[in-house]
């Protein structure tokens, strides 16, 4: 979108007078030649240079994507399958306190682990928690298990529900991410399935802890879960998961909020942790910085100019009664809507509330001012009554001589020349 305003209006009420086509004409003349506003500079920075495979990087508020690189590249993700693992397990609806008990294909997975012993139970919230913040292979294997009976079965509720979240380039085979073929996922995906997980209060609460302690086989002190997530230290990243196999390379996905901006960031394939984080932490400085405050109405100033009943040439001023300040994607520019009554009822007094201003960035409503009288209109007497109709009759039937003269100044030639 460029930066110069366009506008809109409606229109509500009744219309009860018989010069309806002539009213609604000068009402709308007056909107668009009041409603100037100075487009805002256009000052945002070069997004930052990052070495991952693929980025891709949007607000799930308003759907802006503020950065994209090889959004569809179909590439290994790693343990940020365990999104996918986390959504279902809620989707579900399991009870939070329902024990989960690990079996010999638990405890012999490998790699990544929370050291889960076959036979041992955990909880549901303490799986969760053991899979999403050190990132149990182990615990997805449970999970798995508990929520479909087989991991097999699992796996093909997390493909069926990618395809319903219109993830076209991703295809799971296992519920932890280690390296598989044909498991693979692309940024623009990831992108969606982790604003997905976002929606639901239980992970959201999990993937923004540092730590969390579970009870330990045979260790009475119980076991400390590390997030793996290092960017949790920055107050303003809240989520979500990490991951990491020799073939997909360094990856995450990160949730921030900061001033009423969202974002959600995904790389995929970097090639080192150190570069990892610091490019992710360039990429959430250059996405909070896509966005400004700004006042999108301003007060007293004037966005509509209505037509006065009775009279012919006389409008009436409206202007904002307070201002409107919302965080804006600064390319954007802002629409505004008008609310306006057909007439507006006599007498008005200064700062009567006649109508209503709306902003919107695209399809997303900003918010609304009201639309208040600048001056005083008084209620109209016989004499203007009687007056404005005597007028209203005379403008109508020299309209209509004027169009009739025309007429036969056309015809006229035609007939003499036969």
């Amino acid at each position: 979108m460029g930066n110069s305003h366009t506008f809109s209006r409606r229109i509500r009420g009744s219309m009860k007078r018989s010069f309806r086509p002539l009213l609604l004409l000068l009402m709308a003349l007056s909107v668009f030649m009041t409603l100037i506003v100075p487009a805002w500079a256009d000052n945002l920075p070069a997004p930052p240079a990052n070495s991952a495979k693929g980025v891709y990087m949007f607000n799930p508020n308003d759907g802006k994507v503020l950065f994209s690189q090889n959004p569809d590249m179909e590439l290994p993700m790693a343990s940020t399958t365990k999104m996918m693992t986390a959504l279902l397990i809620i989707e579900d609806g399991h009870n939070m306190n329902d024990k989960v008990t690990c079996s010999q294909r638990c405890a012999t997975i490998g790699e990544s682990s929370i050291y889960l012993q076959q036979g041992e139970s955990l909880t549901v919230q303490q799986m969760l928690n053991g899979l999403l913040l050190p990132s149990g292979n182990d615990a997805a294997i449970a999970l798995a298990e508990y929520d479909a009976g087989s991991v097999e079965a699992f796996v093909g509720k997390m493909n069926r529900r990618a395809a319903e979240l219109g993830m076209t380039h991703t295809h799971f085979v296992t519920p932890h991410g280690l390296d598989e073929p044909g498991h693979y996922t692309s940024a623009r995906d990831f992108a969606i399935l982790g604003a997905e997980v976002m929606k639901h209060q239980q992970l959201r609460e999990i993937v923004k802890r540092e730590e969390y302690r579970i009870p330990g086989y045979g260790q009475p002190d119980g076991r400390d879960l590390i997030n793996t997530n290092h960017l949790l230290k920055y107050p303003y990243v809240d989520g979500i998961k990490t991951g990491y196999t020799d073939n997909a390379g360094e990856c995450i996905v990160i949730s921030a909020q900061q001033n009423g901006v969202s974002l959600i960031i995904v790389y995929l394939g970097g090639p080192s942790l150190a570069q990892r984080d610091q490019e992710v932490y360039n990429l959430i400085q250059y996405g909070f910085a896509s966005y400004a405050n700004r006042t999108v109405v301003t007060a007293g100033k004037e966005y509509a100019s209505i037509s006065v009943p009775y009279s012919r040439n006389r409008k009436l001023s409206l202007v904002a009664q307070g201002d409107l300040s919302q965080q804006v994607y600064i390319k954007d520019s802002v629409d505004y809507r008008l609310v306006l009554p057909d007439e507006p009822t006599l007498p008005i007094r200064k700062g009567d509330k006649v109508g209503m201003v709306e902003a919107y960035d695209g399809d997303r409503l900003l918010g609304s001012a009201y639309l208040v009288a600048a001056s005083d209109v008084a209620a109209p007497g016989l004499a203007d009554r009687v007056g404005y109709y005597i007028s209203s009759i005379f403008h109508i039937f020299g309209a209509t001589s004027f169009r009739l003269a025309a007429g036969l100044g056309r015809v006229m030639p035609e007939v003499t020349r036969g």
